[in-house]
């Protein structure tokens, strides 16, 4: 039913036809369960995010506010929809591939070296799930990346790889000091898209 829906290439998805899919396919009367349970797993992975937020001016993942019900409307971050675009068409799920066609889409010239930098901030992502503006800037540094950074996080966030994690920066913050080294110090922390990197981040450790 997942796959059915991301094929099909839109860049937003109501409840509604999530409900349409999972009658077709749950014939017994269970269609709604199957779409309500369908649609709080694909916000779980950033697959879709609801467009409904809990307070104005902010779009960041912790603040969509998901309530599965008719009318509801879901936008599908870009690197999801190239995702699936490559999964579609070559049989593979890549991030390489999602995130140079969504940089290519926003004629972003350094691409190969944008690529080199998100791998590494996978690479070192703490808790396979979060990285700090202090590790994306020290990424940046080492490959030699000519542009702004705070514009690249900018483009990082627009495409759905990354969001603002306020609540676990704020909330959480002496749980990450006892783990993480100079963790006050790091900057925001981002939460990386669960899966588009889910490869990379198959033991996810939950808070």
């Amino acid at each position: 039913m997942i796959v059915e829906l991301f094929l099909a290439g839109k860049s937003r998805i109501t409840f509604d036809e999530i409900l349409s899919i999972a009658r077709n396919i749950e014939k017994s009367g269970g269609a709604e369960n199957l779409a309500v349970e369908s649609t709080l797993v694909m916000e779980e992975w950033k697959l879709m995010l609801p467009t409904r937020t809990k307070h104005n001016g902010s779009i960041q993942w912790d603040n969509r506010m998901n309530r599965p019900i008719p009318g509801e409307t879901y936008e599908i971050p870009a690197c999801i929809t190239f995702a699936f675009e490559y999964l579609r068409s070559q049989g593979i799920w890549s991030w390489r591939l999602a995130v140079k066609a969504y940089m290519e889409s926003i004629k972003q010239p350094n691409q190969q070296v944008i690529l080199d930098i998100i791998d590494e901030i996978v690479r070192k992502s703490q808790f396979r799930r979060f990285v700090s503006a202090t590790t994306i800037h020290e990424a940046c540094k080492r490959h030699n990346y000519s542009g702004d950074v705070d514009a690249l996080i900018a483009e990082l966030k627009s495409g759905g790889i990354i969001s603002p994690c306020v609540k676990h920066s704020i909330f959480s913050r002496k749980f990450f000091e006892k783990y993480i080294e100079n963790f006050s110090k790091s900057g925001p922390l981002y939460e990386l898209n669960k899966a588009l990197f889910i490869f990379e981040l198959s033991e996810d450790l939950k808070l």
